[in-house]
């Protein structure tokens, strides 16, 4: 019996080479989008779960909470919390803490060398928490000297050309560290960034260092801190006994009272495996990420699309089955006349389209395997298509397949075994309206799903746009950003002397949202919290920032400068949000009125007074990080040419010859700088970090509206053949009765242009509802225009009539007496 379905499914295939073709393509194509996706989200939630014991591991993160500012998370600590916690909790197996370097430290070895940027300090107790899978050396020892390190295979391979490479040394900035054990390479899903481990303070340096500090001193969030508890531990107690912890032990407090008045910080733990997803309750997002975390709503949606994008390909093959009922009327009549049961009917027309689907299937694991190499680069991944070795994948695969071709056939089965074989041998009425309602709702849904898809895709890409250009407020086309410690006058003077050069200035890398600096600034009754943001001479400049009232920093104003440490901030430029905040009814209002500042407390003295200062100039707001995040207030001051204050060059090109400037400019690093490599690049390249999310959401929905596209196209390219087929006689008549070709074949276009108008009244308000809520996860976003969403549907039904527009007009243009003939 499973023999003669299947001879049977077989020649129904040949007998129908093209729509078959298209009903099986169709599936591929989606049973293709739908592995690759599943791989993505599978990934994303797999994040750190390779490390043995993930389950007790934990990072410490802090929300702080001041009057003066909205409440801010930080995933780093300061420098003594993992030390204080091992010594004050014994559940606490081990602590350890890790710590990015600011710069990217110069690495060399012979002829080699590279300023590599996954350079990280850790504990000696690191590889405890992190017990990572060793190639050579032992890592859970191998951090307990000084000057000992850690790299990852790739590094012991790219600096001595094998794996075991313990027992070499490597110079780091200058500094000779000796290798003293070798790991596996890192996982793309781990939120662990490092190819060098270096080993950091140790424990017992930490405790020390704090004694001496007698409970009082500043606070630097720049360490993370992991824990991992001892077997079978809960975490529940341990996180309600650290806010009492935190506000005791640390020594933060004091300071955080100097600084922001009430404050306080309210300590958690995130664990390991959640690391990556992570989303805080507050409306800033966390700072101190070792790389860019992940989002569970573009996970979801990202993971809808992959179901549409299958659902899109059912429909199709839906339709494709009943739309072809006709031809196998015939069949269905002589085999119930025959003795057929309608059950054995069913199983047949089931099997075919289990047939139909586990070629499909078989099409669309080649299509991944072709596939998935590219979509690895392009996302930075190691996702692995193992469906033989992976017991997830082996049984899921099979099981999506059963259960598409189920889902998929089940109608068409029920339809085609429903025929009543005196009817069909009579040559009545085969399918009634109901089937055909069924098969334009399909359609309909079809193309719901697709007009929705393509709005999606615009506006993802008007807002990430918008973000990277116009939201930003700053001209950044053809703005260069070289990092050097410290960015010297000598430096800049001699760059902005350049031919390809019309402008540059020093500032910090804190303007540019790599992390932040805040001070106080007091006028009358009011006081505000806000960015403190050291620039240079000409910094506005480089990005076309006009002064909204006032003026901006000039040489020829000697209290401009900040000469010393001494005279730091005798007049200060603020934002429009630090204006608003500060009372004054207008940027006007707020030119020449003075204020108090403490001063920056990363290069002044920590017990300060505050100091008078004067408003010259009101900028307009802008920034260099994500739009997720509103404004903040912030002030800007003349910062002196040292480190943290003056770490980045703005340099502002004519355009004209680049790489010769870029040459130009490192060579005058070269011969002016400390002896490590310039780092530059362009600030467009730059701000992209912020929206890697967005542009990877916005071009997965862009290749699944067009892979939807795809199928919807090919289905309307079968349906048009069968529905011409069907309508024969009636085309026949009518143009004996005197239609031209014309008239006909706008008949035909209308018949599909119908379900595609409905589909587009159904998509607009769902797809307005769907894009305003993700529109509303940023702090400034563009509007929707109403014009969108009648220039979405014009297009969705221009494509679907140039589809089915040839075989409508071969149709048309048949003559009657062939038509009627045939009939």
């Amino acid at each position: 019996m499973f023999q003669h379905f299947l001879l049977a499914a077989w020649r129904n295939i040949l007998a129908n080479k093209l729509q078959s073709a298209i009903a099986v393509l169709g599936l591929a194509i989606g049973f293709t989008a739908a592995i690759l996706i599943a791989l993505y989200v599978r990934d994303e939630f797999s994040y750190d779960r390779f490390v043995p014991g993930y389950q007790d591991v934990y990072r410490v993160a802090l929300t702080l909470n001041a009057p003066s500012i909205p409440p801010a998370e930080n995933n780093m600590t300061e420098v003594w919390t993992a030390p204080l916690l091992r010594r004050q909790f014994p559940q606490i197996q081990y602590a350890a803490r890790l710590a990015r370097s600011f710069y990217q430290p110069l690495v060399k070895h012979d002829a080699i060398q590279a300023s590599e940027q996954r350079f990280l300090w850790a504990d000696p107790d690191f590889f405890k928490v992190f017990p990572l899978a060793a190639v050579a050396g032992d890592p859970a020892t191998a951090l307990d000297r000084p000057e000992s390190l850690v790299v990852s295979r790739a590094m012991a391979r790219k600096y001595f050309g094998r794996d075991d490479a313990v027992g070499q040394t490597l110079l780091v900035d200058g500094q000779p560290m000796r290798i003293t054990a070798v790991i596996a390479d890192l996982p793309s899903n781990s939120h662990l960034l490092g190819d060098f481990f270096g080993a950091g303070i140790s424990q017992a340096s930490a405790l020390k260092q704090l004694e001496k500090m007698n409970g009082v001193g500043d606070f630097f969030f720049n360490t993370f801190t992991y824990i991992r508890l001892k077997p079978g531990v809960s975490p529940e107690p341990l996180e309600k006994a650290l806010p009492q912890f935190f506000a005791t032990q640390l020594p933060m407090q004091p300071t955080l009272r100097r600084t922001y008045g009430n404050a306080s910080v309210a300590p958690y733990l995130v664990p390991l495996a959640d690391i990556h997803l992570w989303r805080t309750t507050t409306a800033q997002p966390s700072r101190g990420d070792l790389k860019p975390v992940g989002d569970r709503q573009v996970i979801g949606a990202v993971a809808l699309v992959g179901i549409l994008i299958v659902l899109i390909a059912g429909i199709n093959f839906v339709t494709l089955m009943t739309a072809r009922a006709g031809r196998r009327a015939m069949e269905v009549g002589v085999r119930k006349s025959s003795g057929a049961l309608r059950r054995q009917l069913i199983g047949q027309f089931l099997g075919e389209a289990m047939f139909h689907a586990a070629v499909a299937m078989v099409l669309a694991i080649s299509f991944a395997e072709i596939l998935l190499p590219p979509l690895n680069g392009f996302l930075r991944r190691g996702m692995a298509f193992n469906y033989l070795g992976d017991p997830a994948l082996g049984l899921g695969i099979p099981a999506a397949m059963l259960a598409v071709g189920l889902l998929a056939g089940t109608y068409p089965a029920f339809v085609l075994s429903s025929f009543r074989p005196a009817q069909v041998l009579k040559g009545g009425l085969i399918c009634g309206d109901g089937t055909k309602l069924v098969r334009e709702g399909l359609v309909i849904l079809q193309f719901v799903i697709l007009t929705g898809l393509i709005l999606g895709t615009i506006t993802i890409y008007r807002q990430t746009d918008y973000a990277l250009n116009e939201g930003m407020r700053v001209n950044k086309d053809q703005v260069l950003l070289a990092f050097g410690e410290p960015c010297t006058a000598n430096f800049r003077d001699e760059v902005r002397a350049l031919p390809g050069v019309k402008y540059a200035a020093c500032s910090s890398s804190y303007i540019l949202g790599l992390t932040q600096m805040r001070d106080a600034i007091i006028a009358g009754p009011r006081r505000v919290d806000a960015n403190s943001q050291p620039v240079d001479f000409g910094f506005f400049d480089v990005y076309d920032i006009k002064p909204l009232a006032g003026r901006l920093f000039d040489q020829k104003w000697p209290a401009d400068d900040l000469q010393t440490r001494e005279q730091a901030g005798s007049n200060l430029v603020l934002n429009e949000t630090a204006v608003r905040k500060l009372g004054f009814t207008s940027p006007q209002a707020a030119v020449g009125r003075s204020v108090m500042w403490r001063g920056a407390p990363v290069f002044e003295k920590k017990d300060r007074p505050a100091r008078p200062a004067t408003i010259i100039g009101v900028v307009p707001d802008f920034t260099f990080d994500s739009m997720r995040s509103r404004i903040d207030a912030a002030f800007f001051f003349v910062g002196p040419k040292v480190k943290y204050a003056s770490d980045a060059l703005n340099i502002k090109l004519t355009g004209t010859d680049i790489s010769q400037t870029m040459k130009a400019i490192d060579a005058v690093w070269r011969r002016l700088g400390d002896g490590q490599p310039l780092t530059s690049v362009f600030v467009d390249r730059f701000m992209m970090r912020l929206y890697v999310d967005s542009i990877l959401q916005g071009i997965g929905i862009a290749v699944c509206a067009g892979l939807a596209l795809f199928i919807a196209c090919l289905g309307l390219f079968a349906l048009s053949a069968f529905t011409a087929e069907q309508r024969t006689k009636e085309i026949g008549v009518r143009k004996a009765m005197g239609a031209t070709s014309a008239n006909v074949a706008l008949l035909l276009l209308w018949q599909f242009g119908k379900p595609v108008l409905w589909a587009n009244l159904i998509a607009w308000p769902l797809a307005f509802w769907l894009m305003n809520r993700w529109l509303n996860g940023f702090a400034y976003h563009v509007a929707m225009p109403l014009w969108l969403f009648p220039a979405a549907g014009l297009g969705t039904l221009a494509i679907a009539l140039i589809t089915v527009a040839a075989q409508s007009w071969i149709t048309a243009r048949q003559k009657p007496v062939l038509a009627l003939r045939y009939e």
